[in-house]
């Protein structure tokens, strides 16, 4: 599991790893770049793979950045696009769910904007029954490739869909 893995005849650059543990100790390793996301059951050891790679399907203009949670249930895949608004930063973060952690995904929109960075990347996590989205900007040091970390609460409808983060810092702009 180095930077490449033989995908058949496409080899490329697979980035950006996550692993997920279920509730019952199962553990999921995640990856993706070049435009696809694969995921499959780790072994006890953590360290190889279960059984081969299977793509992560209906993930609207992958890009990179997996992150992977479950919550009432629901599992739900994050991830970068390839979107860009002029220079105001290249990626949202969009989501799909699933009642699998390997799929089949539907996807469900986007839950974080630009954040003025060369790219965007997050992960979602629970902390005292509060949801929170974690990322980066650049508010402090006014580059995109030099970037802050954030954080904000997540909030879900009643649902499972997530409502848009609110993005708490001061955003950069030019």
């Amino acid at each position: 599991m180095q930077g490449y893995l033989n995908l058949g005849e496409d080899n490329y650059a697979m980035i950006d790893p996550c692993v997920f543990v279920d509730d019952d100790g199962q553990a999921y390793f995640y990856y993706g770049g070049g435009g696809r996301c694969a995921g499959a059951k780790l072994k006890k050891n953590m360290i190889e793979l279960a059984e081969p790679l299977t793509f992560m399907e209906s993930l609207k203009d992958f890009h990179e950045a997996t992150w992977v949670f479950k919550r009432n249930g629901i599992y739900y895949l994050t991830y970068s696009d390839n979107h860009r608004e002029g220079d105001k930063g290249a990626n949202r973060m969009n989501y799909a769910t699933s009642k699998s952690p390997l799929g089949p995904w539907k996807y469900q929109g986007v839950y974080l904007d630009p954040t003025g960075c060369d790219t965007s990347h997050g992960s979602v996590v629970e902390y005292k029954g509060q949801w929170y989205a974690f990322y980066h900007n650049s508010v402090l040091s006014g580059r995109g490739n030099l970037r802050s970390i954030c954080v904000d609460k997540l909030y879900f409808n009643p649902d499972g869909t997530i409502q848009k983060v609110i993005q708490t810092g001061k955003l950069y702009s030019k």
